[in-house]
């Protein structure tokens, strides 16, 4: 369950209407995170303000992309790593180039510098040496560019760190964990679990189903691992088959 409520258009005030309608128009849907933040209308404009600003800024929108995955990633929000996983993949991304953007690589000169820079702000809390900008610039990166990456590393800590604080219940696909993190199943307990269509779980009565509820979840190895009881066997479903978990 999230630690802080979900505010949806039934029980938001004029402020907050506006604003949901507003993230409705930038993402074409209210993701939980938002519905969060929405407690607070100024951190919620705030966000909003900013991230449509660099939106039109110089960075291309798959540079925009990277740049919230890589974030999102090196900072551990499981949320914000999901959703820009599923959005990448939705942008033509391939699984490899997924994952070579959570490492900060791309195989574009350009776009691994535009990443490189960002971990590095990351990594340095923005203290970069000359030698990092130099290498930037060398490899195409503009200095309007370099002012933008800086934009969206804040941009993105406040939506991870806000993920952190909050912790709503994960609406989006889970994503596969980076490679060399460690494959312990860590088991929470998940009030509901959805799968896409042609996808099919075993429930208590061993009915094949979409739903299940009131279940232990793991993610491991980019499989979600479900026990539907403690007698069950786990049953393992791809991440990209999952549409939706709920946490308790």
């Amino acid at each position: 369950m999230s630690r802080l409520p979900l505010v949806s258009t039934d029980s938001a005030d004029a402020e907050q209407s506006d604003l949901l309608a507003e993230v409705q128009r930038q993402l074409g849907r209210v993701p939980n995170l938002y519905a969060a933040m929405a407690n607070s209308p100024a951190t919620l404009r705030g966000y909003l303000s900013l991230r449509d600003a660099l939106t039109k800024g110089k960075l291309s929108a798959r540079a925009r992309e990277q740049l919230a995955l890589l974030v999102a990633s090196e900072n551990g929000c499981d949320y914000c790593t999901a959703a820009h996983t599923m959005r990448a993949d939705r942008m033509g991304f391939s699984g490899q180039a997924i994952a070579d953007t959570r490492a900060a690589r791309a195989d574009d000169p350009h776009a691994d510098a535009i990443l490189r820079v960002a971990r590095d702000v990351l990594h340095s809390r923005g203290r970069i040496d000359d030698a990092a900008l130099a290498s930037a610039r060398a490899r195409g990166v503009s200095d309007a560019e370099l002012s933008e990456i800086v934009g969206h590393v804040a941009l993105n800590v406040l939506s991870n760190y806000f993920n952190h604080v909050a912790e709503p219940e994960l609406d989006f696909p889970p994503a596969a964990p980076a490679k060399g993190t460690a494959m312990e199943a860590k088991w929470r307990l998940a009030s509901k679990v959805v799968l896409a269509d042609g996808y099919s779980l075993t429930d208590r009565e061993g009915r094949s189903t979409r739903t299940v509820d009131d279940v232990h979840i793991a993610i491991e190895g980019g499989f979600l691992h479900v026990k539907v009881s403690d007698t069950a066997d786990v049953q393992v479903v791809s991440a990209p088959a999952v549409a939706l978990v709920t946490y308790r």
